[in-house]
């Protein structure tokens, strides 16, 4: 009978646990990223909506769609992630929508300068022209520890815009982030760990 007690209370301690470590994660997401906290997400057709009237995102083949709001102190930030159905159509599509904005080929001298916080203003005749000069010239973030993936930022409309993309041998997945935050140290240091742990 004490057997019996030992195995129910082991059973139900791996139970506890088990489901306290799935609960760390929500859909593609973590509770926390930096100190901002997970506060909303959506999968599937809700999530598939939102990236289908985004600039840029909506050209990207979809087999998958995901979005997140989270928030902190010092503001909110957004995620979008349009995962299509293998990483050669997610690279081409990212690729496309890249050269679209104005981002660099991969071709062009580096062109970060060290200071996030400066952004030249840009005109091309691409479709962004048809904006209007609310969007700059996506430039390549400098974060130190990693190359890939490749982070642009830009501005559009006041706000401040990360993406990229991230790929295995299944899959890739383009990512889109916005902060109301005007902090953009505090911007990239929150990048930073969303590509590492998102």
């Amino acid at each position: 009978m004490k057997k019996l007690y030992i195995i129910i209370i082991v059973v139900a301690l791996l139970a506890v646990t088990f489901l306290y470590s799935s609960g760390a994660k929500k859909s593609i997401f973590t509770e926390k990223v930096g100190d901002m906290t997970l506060i909303r997400y959506e999968t599937g057709e809700v999530a598939a909506q939102q990236i289908s009237s985004m600039y840029g995102l909506k050209d990207i083949p979809l087999a998958k769609a995901y979005s997140a709001v989270y928030k902190s102190e010092k503001g909110t930030m957004r995620i979008w992630v349009a995962e299509a159905p293998d990483h050669n159509a997610a690279n081409d599509a990212f690729n496309a929508m890249n050269s679209m904005l104005g981002g660099s080929t991969g071709h062009e001298e580096h062109e970060y300068s060290g200071d996030v916080g400066q952004i030249e203003s840009h005109k091309s005749h691409s479709d962004v022209e048809m904006l209007n000069g609310s969007f700059t010239k996506p430039i390549k973030v400098d974060i130190m520890e990693f190359v890939k993936p490749d982070v642009y930022m830009m501005r559009a409309n006041n706000a401040y815009n990360y993406y990229y993309f991230k790929m295995d041998y299944k899959m890739g997945r383009v990512y889109w982030i916005t902060f109301d935050s005007q902090d953009t140290g505090y911007q990239v240091s929150i990048v930073k760990q969303a590509v590492m742990n998102i």
